[in-house]
């Protein structure tokens, strides 16, 4: 059920009144749903605050693609496509830059308090506003290439600074039309400048910075898995200055699989390429592929594809 309500009527739940918006309470099975929005020139604002008893999930479609900023003040929620494949996930206290092709989405929430602020910008104006911020190049380069379906920049943590600049723009006691849109131009303004600052500082969120992190490990072990290294874990957490444990759920975090599991299946499939692409001998194979023991290396393939080497090459 979904009922308009004024803002002297807002629920005992609501945070923020925003005295210029639409307000929308919605009751379902889960809990209930506080939407206050307000369309502007630059912006459509939408600040959400749910009470839930039940994990609810909300559908919707994204008719065009659009840039956002998005702001989780408090709890979490989890953003998939319409195939049900993980895009993103957003915690308590964080807020971020990105954009959203059009398509079809979903959003979970657990049981609890959530509130969060969409900001859907006009691209026009944020890419004329950002053509000198060259944090945001990555998001602007990915948004015009369109390559994929959703990006989103670090996630940062929700300063009090932020929070102040939102209240500018979000708790304005009397609005004109005229002065509610310098405000929310000036305010708009004000936090990608704070959102390119704290992205130039490395002001991210823990979970932020285990997935940059991740993406480091990653990239170096696509480069490095047939060297010496890679076979020791206390070597590779010394290189990227962490613990062993931290190594091993950030690797985890990266393949999506235990390191040594990944690092297995990146020299099987060198050395069956190896194998049956060229005259190496299996020995010079062994070595190229990352393992010191021509009989171990046998042992492992084997294992890995149910034949040995000398087995595959006698047939091929």
């Amino acid at each position: 059920m979904t009922e308009n309500i004024s803002t002297g009527h807002l629920p005992h739940f609501c945070s923020w009144p925003i005295q210029y918006a639409q307000a929308n309470l919605i009751t379902v099975p889960e809990g209930q749903i506080l939407r206050q929005s307000h369309s502007h020139s630059l912006v459509h604002i939408d600040l959400f605050e749910y009470v839930l008893t039940k994990e609810i999930t909300i559908n919707f479609a994204q008719t065009n693609m659009s840039i956002f900023m998005f702001a989780m003040f408090e709890g979490h929620s989890a953003l998939y496509d319409q195939q049900d494949n993980f895009i993103s996930e957003v915690k308590n206290a964080s807020c971020h830059f990105g954009y959203h092709d059009e398509g079809n989405y979903h959003v979970k929430l657990p049981p609890g308090v959530h509130k969060y602020l969409l900001l859907t910008l006009r691209p026009e104006w944020f890419l004329y506003e950002t053509k000198n911020l060259h944090q945001f190049k990555a998001l602007i380069t990915n948004y015009m290439a369109k390559k994929e379906c959703a990006f989103a920049l670090p996630y940062c943590r929700l300063t009090k600074r932020v929070n102040q600049t939102l209240k500018k723009m979000l708790l304005q006691k009397k609005v004109s039309p005229d002065s509610l849109y310098a405000t929310i131009k000036r305010v708009l303004t004000e936090l990608m400048v704070q959102y390119h600052n704290m992205l130039g500082e490395h002001n991210y969120t823990t979970a932020a910075l285990h997935k940059i992190k991740a993406m480091d490990i990653k990239n170096f072990i696509q480069e490095n898995f047939k060297s010496k290294l890679a076979n020791s874990i206390p070597e590779l957490a010394r290189h990227f200055a962490v613990s062993e444990t931290t190594f091993k759920q950030l690797a985890k975090l990266a393949f999506g699989k235990p390191y040594r599991e990944h690092l297995i299946t990146l020299r099987m499939e060198y050395s069956l390429h190896e194998l049956t692409t060229t005259n190496k001998t299996i020995r010079e194979i062994t070595c190229l592929a990352g393992y010191s023991d021509p009989y171990y290396f046998s042992y492992a393939f084997k294992k890995y594809y149910q034949k040995s080497p000398h087995h595959l090459r006698s047939i091929l």
